[in-house]
């Protein structure tokens, strides 16, 4: 059940294809670092990487373009419980890459930008799984922006997070403005956005912008931040997969739906799941009374 009205589903150009992929076919010329997935069907967690550290993991029009094509691999995973997003080398992300934005500096160039990456980071909100933000270094911009897409976010002790689009001259726009104000309220989401300033963990855990700081691992060290993630998306992806995705799929249509279309909803995810083989082995050892 996918919830998710993206640009792509609903408008074509002359030649039938659609505006998205039309978008997409257009920023794979501009070339400039890579995405990697990797996906781990005993775990059921996901891994994203983003690989372009010589331009502090900046998002190149191959990679918003890449991007689209991981997350349509992971619509259809389905051993999935989990994707984790995260920079190379300590460093989250610094947005759009500037020789992309070189190439789009018009009205018409950052509009046909932001439908792209509404349509990538919808589509990455709207995944069954469920999806964590790992920031580590610095996450600015469109970084902070991708950051909002995912259903957790999880900062190392030295993070920062920075909507610093004003800075620029500019607005979010890549959904973050809205997804923010979603989940800080609009006047504390104003605070952050027109300030522009740079958001340290402990203030981030504070206002509700992250849900996790990993605090036990030396500075620098990724491997270990990395893993320590792991070890917290654990205590959700130790559980059945089928149930996992029933839970999201009832917040998605909270998010999405009419109040009383998403209660349908529910009934469904729930009725997917009762009697189910996680149910009846929860019945079966009498969990409830242990």
């Amino acid at each position: 059940m996918n919830n998710n009205n993206s640009a792509k589903k609903v408008k074509m150009n002359g030649n039938g294809e659609s505006v998205i992929d039309n978008i997409r076919r257009e920023y794979s010329d501009y070339k400039g670092g890579a995405l990697q997935l990797t996906k781990d069907d005993t775990t059921g967690i996901a891994d994203i990487c983003i690989n372009a550290f010589e331009r502090r993991n900046a998002l190149s029009g191959t990679m918003m373009s890449q991007l689209s094509d991981i997350i349509t691999q992971l619509e259809q995973w389905e051993q999935g419980k989990a994707v984790i997003i995260h920079g190379s080398n300590g460093f989250f992300s610094s947005g759009g890459d500037l020789n992309t934005v070189r190439n789009i500096d018009n009205s018409d160039g950052g509009r046909r930008m932001a439908l792209l990456m509404h349509d990538n980071l919808s589509r990455l909100q709207a995944l069954p799984l469920l999806s964590v933000a790992l920031i580590e270094g610095k996450a600015l911009g469109g970084g902070a922006e991708l950051t909002t897409a995912c259903d957790f976010r999880v900062m190392s002790r030295e993070a920062e997070i920075g909507f610093v689009h004003i800075k620029l001259g500019v607005t979010t726009g890549w959904g973050g403005g809205t997804r923010l104000v979603q989940m800080l309220g609009p006047c504390k989401a104003l605070d952050v956005m027109m300030s522009g300033r740079l958001i340290k963990a402990a203030e981030a855990l504070n206002i509700g912008l992250v849900q996790h700081v990993i605090s036990d691992c030396d500075t620098n060290d990724s491997n270990c931040v990395l893993s320590k993630c792991h070890e917290w998306l654990n205590s959700y992806t130790r559980h059945n997969a089928a149930t996992l995705r029933a839970i999201k799929g009832i917040v998605n249509s909270a998010r999405w739906l009419p109040t009383d279309e998403a209660l349908k909803k529910e009934v469904e995810y729930f009725a997917s799941v009762w009697g189910g083989p996680a149910h009846q082995k929860a019945l079966g050892s009498n969990i409830k009374h242990k």
